[in-house]
């Protein structure tokens, strides 16, 4: 049986509903009512310990999305305090019952999106898994934090978990508003807002990550190849950033500044066709 954390949410929904086609025997958890599940449900909050320990009897894996979303719908003591706890409490009772595998939905928020745009500049691009986490706001941190965490319980036990960390997901609506206006000194945007990922491959990768065949806590970026603009990517880098960024790799046309080689290598991630694209 697969747990999944978040089960109402509008990503936790699909997730659920790809488990389920998959044949999957799922149990959904999250703090609100979902009337309309598909599968069994338990509403809890996993700030109580006992209620993460709970969920998870007689499960063989946990799929945890269940999160404050931020950082701008929520205070950052309120996205804090249930991240993390939650977080710590889910993971440490899935080490402590021996499930094979937990998949955390990270965020590429924890890389460096910032109130203030300008204020994240990377040590270099395209953004790939060993450039450290720089977050500036609390939704971040509670990511980063929730990585940590993902690192102890794969240290001292056999449980493995894979970190996702998808930057902003742009549904169709929203990916029928692209190209964006490109980001200048004027009128910046933070760079991670400059990659998206689609909704149905964020979805597919939490399956990858479920299934891929890894020891001890590894962390994926998930991005589309494109940006969400239409100028070359080299030239934004340029006017935004000056000479302040190294380039390592090739960034051709307007390829995304976030990398996901690590997911297409490891987990055989095949990101979908790009907004302006046919």
């Amino acid at each position: 049986m697969i747990v999944v954390t978040g089960a109402a949410g509008r990503l936790g929904k699909q997730v659920v509903r790809r488990l389920v086609d998959e044949g999957f025997e799922i149990l959904g958890t999250d703090k609100v009512p979902f009337d309309d599940s598909p599968t069994p449900y338990i509403q809890a909050d996993l700030c109580d310990a006992e209620k993460a320990n709970e969920v998870l009897k007689g499960a063989d894996a946990l799929i945890h999305m269940g999160a404050t979303p931020g950082p701008q719908r929520h205070g950052s003591s309120e996205i804090f305090e249930n991240n993390v706890p939650s977080t710590f409490n889910i993971m440490m009772a899935a080490a402590d019952k021996k499930l094979r595998r937990v998949v955390f939905s990270s965020s590429a928020f924890g890389m460096g999106w910032a109130h203030e745009p300008a204020a994240f500049i990377p040590k270099y691009l395209p953004l790939d898994e060993e450039h450290p986490m720089m977050p500036f706001e609390a939704y971040g941190l509670s990511k980063q934090v929730g990585e940590c965490i993902a690192g102890m319980i794969s240290r001292n036990s056999s449980t493995s978990v894979a970190s996702l960390r998808f930057t902003n997901v742009a549904y169709p609506e929203v990916q029928a508003e692209f190209p964006w206006a490109a980001p200048t000194q004027e009128n910046p945007r933070t760079l991670v807002m400059w990659a998206y990922a689609d909704s149905r491959d964020v979805v597919e990768m939490h399956l990858l990550a479920l299934r891929g065949e890894f020891e001890g806590h590894e962390a994926f970026l998930i991005a589309q190849p494109k940006t969400r603009f239409q100028e070359p990517t080299l030239d934004l880098i340029r006017q935004n950033f000056g000479s302040q960024v190294e380039i390592r790799g090739e960034l051709r046309d307007n390829a995304s500044v976030i990398s996901t080689r690590k997911a297409q290598h490891m987990l055989g991630f095949k990101p979908r066709q790009n907004w302006n694209e046919s």
